[in-house]
C-alpha cells in the first residue's frame, strides 16, 4: 500500500496510456474527417498562425457552413502541430489526443492530492482516467480540446488552491486558464470550481487575488474573441421548451451511464430518446441513493458536495450544445467526471484495503469496456454501424446512410436515408442526400419523386441546398420550367446549383448571350461548362450541349443571315445559329 501511495500515481499514468493506446489503430473518424482532412488553414502552422486567432473553428473548413460560435485558437494549432509533424497521419494524431488525456490525468492527480490523503486522492484520479464515457474525448480528435482544456485548466487551479499563493504562480495560472479557454469555453468555470473548493476548505472564499488570476485569463480570452468578432452559435429560441421538455429523461440517461456505462453510443439525440426509459430511471435512482448516502456518511461532507457542485456545474453549460445541435455527447461528461472523482474520493473511508479493491475492481471493468468498445471507432462507417446496431432511429439511420454514401454503396445508403425521413419525427437533415443518391444512382426520376415526397409529406426544409439538387433533378427529367421556378426561390447557392441550372436553360434556348451573363457570376475554381454539359446530356438535351460547346470553343457565332453566306460557313466546318448580329 505504502508504494500506491508513494508513486501510485505514476502507475496509474502509465496503465491509462496502455488501455487506451488501441485508439491509436483507428482512423479519422465522423468530425474528424472535416476539422481535420477538410480544414482549409491547419496545412501551414506558422504561414497561418494569425489566422488560427482571428477565425470561428469551423469557418476554417473548406466547406464551412454557418458561424459555430466556437472561438478554440489552440484546438487549430494543435491540428497544425500534427499536420507539421507527421502530416495527415491519424496514428500520430491519435497519440497526441492520449497526451492530453494523459496529461488532464496527472493535473487532477495533482489537485486532488492537494485536497485528499494520498489513497483516495489516487482513486478519485482513477475514476476520471478510466471511466468508459472518457473514450469518445479520446477516440475522437475533434474532441481533443476537451482534454486540452481540463489539462491545462486544472493545473491552472492547482497552482492557486493555496490561499497565499506567490505572484509567479498567479502569473502561470492566469495563462493556463487563457490557454485553457482558448481551447475550449468550458475553462470559464475556473473561478467558480475554485470557490466550491474554498468553501469546502474555509467556509468562504480565500485571498482574491488567486479569484483575480483566473479571471484575467477569462476576460483576455473574451477580449480576443470579440476582437476577432465571433458571434453566432446560439440555439435558436424554440429549443428552449425542447430541451426543458426533455430535461428529466437526459439527466436519466447521463446519471445511469455514470454507474453503467454500456452500450455507449455516440448518436443519443434529443430528439430520438429511447421509448422505454425504465432502466436509464431505475439506475439513476440508484446513484442518487448512493450519492445521498456519501453525502451522510462522508467524513469530508463539504468536499463531497464541492465535488458534486463541479460536476453540476461542467455539465449544465452542455446542454446549451444539446438543445443547439441535438447530440448527447459522452464527452459532454469529462470535465464533471473530475468532480465526480473528487466527491467519491472524499466520501470514502480511507481504507488501504477497501481502496485498493474497489480502484481494482472499477480499472478491470472498466478495461474490459473500454477495450470491447474502442474498435468500433476503427472509422466513421464502423462507429455509426455500431450506433445504429445499439440505438437505432431515424437519426441514426442518417449518420450511416452518409457514411455508406461516401464509400459509394447507393443502394444502401438510399434506403438509410429513406428511413431517416421517414422517421418520426423526420431526420429532416438527410432530405438533401436522399435527392442526392437518387441522382448519384442515374435515376433522376426517382429523385424528383422522393424529393417532393420529402418536402411536401415530411417536412423536409426548403433549404439551398435540397432545392438546388431537387432543382437539377426536375432539369435532368425535362421539366425546366419547374427547376428554374425552384431556382429563382432559392435564398444561397452553396453548390453553384442555380448558376447550372440557369445556364443549361439558357443554352437550351440558345441563348448564349444570356449563358455568358451567368457564367460570369460562377466563383467555383474548375470550370462551369462541364457542369451544364453533363446536366444537358443526362436529360437528353445532347444537341444543346453540343452548340454549347461549340460556342465556348469558337466554333459557332451568332449571325444575321441577312448578311452572311451561311452554305459558305458550314460548308468550312463551322457552326451557326442564326439571330441577331453577334457582338464577336
Amino acid at each position: 500500500m505504502s508504494f500506491l501511495a508513494k508513486h501510485g500515481h505514476w502507475t496509474l499514468l502509465l496503465v491509462t496510456a496502455l488501455v487506451f493506446l488501441p485508439a491509436l489503430a483507428g482512423d479519422f473518424c465522423w468530425d474528424d474527417r472535416a476539422l481535420i482532412l477538410g480544414n482549409a488553414v491547419t496545412d501551414d502552422l506558422w504561414g497561418n498562425l494569425g489566422t488560427f486567432f482571428k477565425a470561428d473553428l469551423w469557418q476554417t473548413l473548406e466547406l464551412a457552413g454557418t458561424d459555430s460560435g466556437y472561438y478554440r485558437p489552440l484546438m487549430l494549432v494543435s491540428l497544425a502541430v500534427d499536420r507539421s509533424i507527421a502530416g495527415l497521419s491519424p496514428v500520430w494524431a491519435h497519440a497526441h489526443s492520449l497526451a492530453w488525456h494523459v496529461g488532464a490525468v496527472a493535473a487532477l492527480w495533482w489537485v486532488m492530492r492537494k485536497l485528499c490523503p494520498p489513497l483516495p486522492a489516487l482513486l478519485g484520479a482513477l475514476i476520471f482516467a478510466l471511466h468508459p464515457l472518457q473514450i469518445e474525448t479520446v477516440a475522437l480528435i475533434a474532441a481533443r480540446n476537451d482534454a486540452m482544456a481540463a489539462a491545462m485548466g486544472l493545473t491552472a487551479l492547482g497552482l492557486v488552491l493555496d490561499k497565499n499563493t506567490k505572484a509567479p504562480a498567479l502569473l502561470v495560472a492566469a495563462l493556463l486558464t487563457w490557454a485553457a479557454m482558448l481551447s475550449k469555453e468550458s475553462a470559464v468555470l475556473l473561478p467558480l470550481l475554485l470557490g466550491a473548493l474554498d468553501w469546502a476548505r474555509a467556509g468562504k472564499p480565500q485571498g482574491w487575488a488567486r479569484y483575480s488570476a483566473l479571471s484575467a485569463g477569462v476576460a483576455l480570452y473574451l477580449l480576443m474573441r470579440t476582437m476577432a468578432g465571433i458571434s453566432g452559435g446560439a440555439p435558436e429560441p424554440s429549443v428552449w421548451p425542447r430541451l426543458a421538455e426533455s430535461l428529466p429523461d437526459l439527466s436519466a440517461i447521463y446519471i445511469s451511464l455514470l454507474a453503467l456505462p454500456w452500450p455507449l453510443t455516440p448518436a443519443r439525440h434529443i430528439l430520438y430518446l429511447p421509448e422505454s426509459m425504465g432502466r436509464y430511471y431505475g439506475v439513476a435512482v440508484l446513484v442518487l441513493g448512493g450519492i445521498g448516502l456519501a453525502i451522510w456518511k462522508a467524513k469530508d461532507r463539504r468536499l463531497v458536495l464541492a465535488g458534486l457542485a463541479w460536476a453540476l456545474l461542467a455539465w449544465l453549460p452542455t446542454l446549451v450544445a444539446t438543445a443547439d445541435k441535438g447530440l448527447m455527447g459522452e464527452r459532454y461528461l469529462y470535465l464533471p467526471l473530475a468532480g465526480l472523482g473528487m466527491a467519491l474520493a472524499a466520501a470514502l473511508p480511507e481504507k488501504p484495503k477497501l481502496l485498493a479493491g474497489i480502484g481494482a475492481v472499477f480499472a478491470l471493468a472498466s478495461t474490459v469496456v473500454i477495450e470491447l468498445r474502442l474498435p468500433d471507432w476503427k472509422n466513421s462507417r464502423t462507429l455509426w454501424e455500431a450506433a445504429h446496431q445499439v440505438e437505432p432511429s431515424p437519426f441514426t439511420h442518417g449518420g450511416l446512410a452518409w457514411y455508406v454514401y461516401q464509400d459509394r454503396d447507393w443502394g444502401q445508403a438510399r434506403m438509410h436515408f429513406i428511413s431517416a425521413v421517414q422517421g418520426t419525427p423526420s431526420y429532416r437533415d438527410a432530405c438533401t442526400h436522399l435527392v442526392m443518391v437518387n441522382l448519384q444512382m442515374k435515376d433522376p426520376a426517382r429523385a424528383v419523386e422522393e424529393g417532393a415526397w420529402g418536402l411536401r409529406d415530411r417536412s423536409c426544409p426548403r433549404i439551398p441546398e435540397t432545392m438546388g439538387y431537387w432543382a437539377v433533378a426536375l432539369a435532368s427529367v425535362g421539366r425546366w420550367d419547374d427547376a428554374i421556378d425552384v431556382v429563382s426561390g432559392m435564398k444561397g447557392d452553396p453548390f453553384g446549383h442555380r448558376i447550372i441550372v440557369a445556364s443549361a436553360y439558357a443554352a437550351l434556348q440558345q441563348d448564349f448571350a444570356r449563358y455568358d451573363a451567368i457564367e460570369a457570376n460562377w466563383k467555383a475554381s474548375e470550370p462551369l461548362v462541364p457542369h451544364v454539359i453533363r446536366l444537358l446530356e443526362g436529360g437528353g438535351e445532347t444537341q444543346a450541349a453540343e452548340l454549347l460547346a461549340a460556342w465556348k470553343d469558337g466554333r459557332l457565332k451568332k449571325v444575321d443571315p441577312a448578311t452572311v453566306d451561311l452554305q459558305a460557313i458550314e460548308a468550312a466546318g463551322g457552326q451557326v445559329i442564326q439571330g441577331p448580329p453577334s457582338q464577336q
